[in-house]
Formats: C-alpha cells, structure tokens, sequence
C-alpha cells in the first residue's frame, strides 16, 4: 500500500528540485544583472518567471486547476480565503499576482529566497507597525497597477469554513481607488484532507504528504469585482465573505 505513493514520489521530488534550482538561479539573474540596470524591465520579467515557475509546480504536482469566472481586468486587490501554501502556488499559475505572506515564509527554505525576490511582502502578524509598513506598501504598488493578493482570515484552514476576515488591509484599496475581488479556492477529493497546511505542519514533511497524492483538483472561484467608491474597510470585509461562502457553498458567517 505505501509502494505506489513512495514511487510516485520520486519523479515529482526530482520535478520540484529541479524547479527550485532553476528558480533560483533565473530570479537571481534577474535581480542582479537586470534589476540595478533597468529596474521597471526586471519586474516585469520576474513576474512572467513566477507565474511560468507556478505553472511548471502544479503540473509536476497533478494540479488540476478548475477557474470558475474571470480575473477583474484592471489591477485591483485580490482577496481569498486560505487553505495551505499551494494556494499561493495555484493563483500565482493563474495571473501575474504579487502576494502578502506570512513573515515566518521568508525562512522556509528557497521557498522564502524566490517569494522574497518575486516581489511577496511579507507581513509579520498581530504587529500594528509591520500592518502600517505592509499597507503603505500594498497602497503604492496597487497605484503603480499591480494585481495584489492577501488572505484576510490571517491564518490557514481545512478549508471546512471561512474565518472572520480582518479588515485592516482592504484600507490600501481605498486609498489606491482600485476594485476588490473575492475568490473561493476549494481542494477536491482526497486533497481535501491531505493539502490542508495548519497548525504546526512544516513545509517540507507537508510537501512529501502532498507529492504522494495521484492528483489534485481545485476549485477556483472568482467573484463579482466591488468597487471602492462609496464604502469603508469593514463594509468590503464582510461583503467579500460572503461571496467568497457563497461561492463555495458553505453555510457558515463570520465568528
């Protein structure tokens, strides 16, 4: 019984080392040839790089991405429910996403060198002064036409229900007068339990958890965008939460 899981390991460990490898050395290419000549060129090239890096992951991993409606077609804010850190590598395969992490990412190992270098801000929670220097940050970037993406339950779930969404960093949306869009992610069948990264779950044991899966199919939600004209931070918690339970069919409200 654990034979053809441990075999069906090993090609996707090599597939995942060499995607490492690779990423690092393209990212780091970039950032120190290309960036300190031509910085606007290097963003741009790190981001076609991420997004073909995700891509080139979820293939390796049998990610079946299954996208239900359309990316909003101006940058904006982005904002989703959060399961595990395939979530990250899933979205980013769908669009060239900047991302707002945990802070504890930056120490997994390469993981936390390619998200550093491809433009992730890292945000170190229940930290009021890293909050203010995250939206300051997601504020310009939104300005400068970014697509940004953040998890406002502040943690990851089983993905059973949606916690309470924390309404700090939608402000930046307001401020940068951009649209927000919630989006439903759901794992499927046997990843429902497998894929979930919660707790004390480490990325590396969790990583070989999830190698051995023969497949993964997610769910991926994309709702009606909201504008930010006549609302407060609050008022797009709580309307994105519903969409983003509806979307997903589940019962709960936030607690």
């Amino acid at each position: 019984m654990t034979l053809i899981p441990t075999l069906r390991r090993l090609p996707r460990a090599a597939g995942v080392a060499i995607a490492f490898l690779t990423g690092l050395l393209i990212t780091s290419s970039i950032s120190l040839m290309v960036k300190p000549l031509a910085p606007n060129r290097a963003d741009r090239l790190l981001k076609s790089a991420k997004q073909r890096w995700c891509t080139y992951i979820c293939n390796v991993l049998g990610v079946r991405i299954r996208q239900h409606g359309n990316l909003l077609p101006t940058s904006g804010l982005i904002v989703s429910n959060h399961i595990s850190w395939l979530d990250i590598i899933v979205l980013g395969a769908l669009g060239p996403f900047g991302f707002v992490s945990k802070y504890e990412v930056v120490e997994w190992p390469v993981v936390g060198y390619l998200a550093s270098q491809t433009g992730t801000l890292f945000l170190r929670r229940g930290d009021r002064d890293s909050t203010r220097l995250i939206a300051s940050d997601m504020t310009s970037r939104l300005r400068s036409g970014d697509y940004l993406v953040f998890f406002p339950e502040g943690t990851s779930t089983s993905g059973a229900d949606v916690l309470r969404f924390h309404a700090s960093l939608f402000q930046p949306a307001l401020n940068a007068a951009v649209a927000v869009q919630a989006m439903g992610i759901a794992y499927r069948d046997a990843a429902r339990t497998v894929v979930p990264f919660v707790g004390d779950d480490e990325f590396l044991p969790h990583l070989w958890q999830v190698m051995a899966l023969p497949h993964i199919t997610v769910d991926v939600f994309f709702c009606e965008p909201v504008t930010t004209g006549q609302t407060d931070r609050k008022a797009l918690s709580e309307l994105t939460h519903r969409q983003i339970v509806a979307a997903l069919q589940l019962s709960t409200t936030p607690s």
